[in-house]
């Protein structure tokens, strides 16, 4: 301890003893709040950009918020999240016990597709100056039971999908950001508006033919032929007509 312990009364004796050992208890506890703050920079709060202090650095950065750089990435990790969960469905429809093959590549593609939605993302992000940080995904169910509980499982997550791009749209307008808010109006959300509806048919027609029997082979046949509107689907053209 560094005193002289040995004139002292017993019961000072004690009490050094009792503060040396709190001292100690402190230190340690000072330490690990220290850990514990160093490793808050790198541990995801919500999904926001944790090196938005880095970015703000690079000399391409103008006129992009950290508000805005947050939501893009956010929406980056929803469609790989979305991308993720597609393959594993589309490797449902894969199975021996399942197989139909027109789903698992309708499914495949949704995959696909928004693998690299997030690439365009992650792109816009770097041209602007920002940084997207990886972060962990989510692991898919896999329990599915038919096409039907597949296929409302893609309609919940879309409907996520939409919501986020909403998000995106509002922070990035907030934010100033003109080209952005345009290139999500006219190619992001006109196109998700069109999955919605797609996916939407497409569950109608399994619920009408029912998941067991010939009536989703052929519609599997049709999905496989002849993609989402060889099934039925009639994704809403209005805003493209609208555009013309």
């Amino acid at each position: 301890m560094g005193l002289q312990t040995k004139h002292l009364h017993p019961l000072a004796l004690v009490i050094l003893l009792i503060f040396a050992d709190l001292a100690r208890v402190g230190s340690a506890a000072q330490q690990a709040v220290g850990r514990l703050t160093r490793l808050q920079r790198y541990q995801p709060k919500g999904v926001q950009s944790l090196l938005a202090g880095e970015s703000m650095k690079l000399q391409q950065r103008q006129n992009f918020n950290i508000a805005s750089e947050e939501a893009l990435s956010a929406h980056a990790r929803v469609e790989l999240q979305a991308s993720y969960t597609y393959r594993v469905i589309a490797a449902y429809f894969a199975r021996s016990d399942v197989a139909l093959g027109g789903f698992e590549e309708y499914f495949r593609k949704k995959s696909e597709d928004s693998l690299e939605k997030a690439q365009t993302f992650i792109d816009y992000m770097n041209s602007r100056g920002g940084i997207f940080i990886f972060q962990m995904l989510e692991a898919p169910r896999y329990d599915w039971t038919s096409a039907t509980d597949a296929m409302k499982h893609s309609l919940a997550m879309e409907l996520d999908i939409s919501d986020s791009l909403l998000k995106v749209h509002r922070v990035c307008t907030e934010g100033g950001d003109p080209q952005f808010t345009d290139t999500l109006e006219t190619f992001f959300m006109r196109r998700q508006v069109e999955h919605l509806k797609e996916i939407a048919d497409l569950l109608t027609n399994i619920e009408r033919v029912g998941h067991k029997g010939v009536g989703i082979y052929i519609l599997d046949r049709a999905l496989k032929q002849g993609g989402a509107e060889g099934a039925g689907a009639n994704p809403n053209t209005g805003l493209q007509e609208a555009e013309a």
